[in-house]
């Protein structure tokens, strides 16, 4: 190996080239995010029950479910849900769980269940996964509150049709609601009862909560969350007579139109407001997500008395996390050569110091090899391994150098000088790999927030091994010269000590 790369520097020359090529292309076909998404030891299921009150969910939803998954053996514990039109449930597994094998596990449980409502929508089951805000927009300003939240989901429409965009985060926001008001004496005289009006209205608007009835001081309130117009509602048959008279809504109800109550206040620079998070997909880059959602907010025209503002944007930190990677890296590069060029000579030092960029786009191509994305986890990896590239590099130049000092000609230093540390390098760098492989046996959720530290040294160390014995001995016998006289520098140096 040696030998061929010192009689063919073309054929070297040509596949160092392939590597920075290929390298570049992975690191730029990675996006960036903040964290990464990490898959938790969590199975979750979402069934979606339009029409049903909390306590409706629970008994015919819920409770179904969680009976049918009581005894399976990996999972640590189970907690659920149930609020108007849905029922969630969460599943903790063991650590030492098979996460896959559960999942189809739970859903033959769950597909296998009779008696679920026929409104019910089938149960949706996926494995839980941590993502973060890229960014965040505030709608605020001190107006009425109907313009205000009418504004805040435009926005948020917009923000969703943008590529790369998983999702957005709402809070403070209230959507419209229709209410029903009955008095009790009216609907005593025309004798009909609540329950009659509670069907009435659960068949004729599909997405109502027919069970949020509320009574207070004999008035009865019958909440709505359907998209059905206020004068439909108001025509709504809820009784016939023999003779072909009708009983409608209006005649013995008040219908109208509220915003619903507050579930969350928000608030930004002290005046009421709409905050939203926005989170990506796992293959969108974080840069081109606050980017578009920037402009979005810039574009956006909002009426007298509102603003809309952005904060929160962690594309921010990658940036500042990236470039703390590229000082260091330029730093790393500068005091490597002045030492070199304190001890050695310039030629030593630019051919050692190579062995940085080629070592870093080897580790490149294997995150992307492995699906890894650039985050502040696998940057922090790049810097754990900054210090660590450059030493193989050393000692090959330096016994190579110091062959070529002793009256060698560079060919056949490069051959010997990389023969004799072949083994104390390969041994050193397996030792060093093997520090950072127990990292791999790490399981459940930290295992996996951590996993592409061990990955980007291993592979890193990997590429700076080729680069010491592949493409060092050839560019050592081309570009290391001998000495025409003694070099002052060391005997220096050797002074000093």
């Amino acid at each position: 190996m040696i030998d061929y790369s010192i009689k063919n520097p073309l054929v070297v020359n040509l596949f160092l080239l392939l590597i920075v090529i290929i390298g570049f292309i992975s690191w730029q076909s990675m996006p960036e995010e903040m964290f990464p998404v990490v898959e938790k030891d969590a199975i979750k299921i979402i069934t979606k029950y339009d029409g049903a009150s909390p306590e409706e969910v629970e008994k015919q939803v819920t409770i179904s479910i969680e009976d049918t998954l009581d005894n399976i053996q990996d999972v640590d514990f189970f907690y659920s849900k149930s609020s108007e039109g849905v029922s969630a449930i969460n599943l903790r597994l063991k650590p030492e769980a098979d996460v896959d094998e559960l999942l189809r596990t739970v859903r033959d449980l769950v597909d296998a269940i009779d008696g679920f409502p026929e409104e019910a929508d089938d149960p949706e089951i996926s494995r839980v996964k941590t993502r973060f805000p890229v960014i965040s927009v505030s709608v605020f300003g001190e107006t009425r509150q109907s313009l205000l939240f009418a504004n805040a989901k435009k926005i948020k429409q917009k923000i969703m049709q943008l590529d790369g965009v998983a999702g957005v985060g709402i809070a403070g926001n209230r959507d419209d609601e229709i209410w029903v008001i009955i008095n009790p004496s009216v609907i005593s005289a025309k004798q009909i009862s609540t329950k009659e009006i509670i069907n009435a209205l659960k068949n004729n608007i599909r997405d109502l909560p027919g069970g949020s009835v509320k009574a207070t001081e004999g008035d009865i309130l019958l909440r709505g969350l359907g998209s059905s117009s206020i004068k439909s509602i108001e025509n709504i048959t809820l009784k016939n007579n023999s003779i072909g008279g009708q009983l409608l809504l209006k005649e013995i109800a008040t219908v109208e139109q509220r915003l619903e109550e507050e579930d969350s206040v928000g608030r930004f620079n002290g005046k009421k407001a709409v905050n939203m998070s926005v989170t990506k997909t796992a293959e969108a880059s974080v840069f081109d997500v606050s980017k578009n959602v920037r402009q979005i907010v810039k574009e956006y025209s909002l009426p007298q008395g509102l603003q809309v503002s952005v904060f929160s944007d962690f594309s921010k930190n990658v940036k500042t996390r990236l470039d703390t990677v590229k000082s260091s890296g330029l730093i790393g590069l500068f005091l490597l050569l002045l030492s070199l060029y304190l001890f050695l000579n310039s030629r030593v030092a630019f051919i050692t110091a190579f062995g940085i960029p080629v070592s870093f786009l080897v580790a490149a191509f294997g995150m992307y090899a492995f699906g890894f994305t650039i985050n502040m986890v696998s940057l922090f990896a790049f810097l754990v391994a900054l210090g660590m590239v450059v030493d193989d590099a050393i000692i090959v130049t330096e016994n190579t150098y110091r062959h070529i000092e002793g009256g060698m000609d560079p060919v056949s230093a490069s051959k010997i000088g990389a023969k004799e540390v072949f083994w104390p390098i390969v041994a050193s760098t397996l030792t060093t790999i093997a520090a950072f492989l127990p990292m791999l046996s790490i399981s459940g959720t930290l295992g996996k927030f951590i996993e592409v530290i061990p990955l980007v040294v291993t592979v890193a160390l990997l590429g700076s091994l080729m680069e010491a014995f592949i493409v060092l001995p050839s560019h050592c016998a081309s570009f290391l010269k001998k000495p025409e006289k003694n070099n002052q520098k060391k005997e220096k140096w050797k002074n000093v000590y």
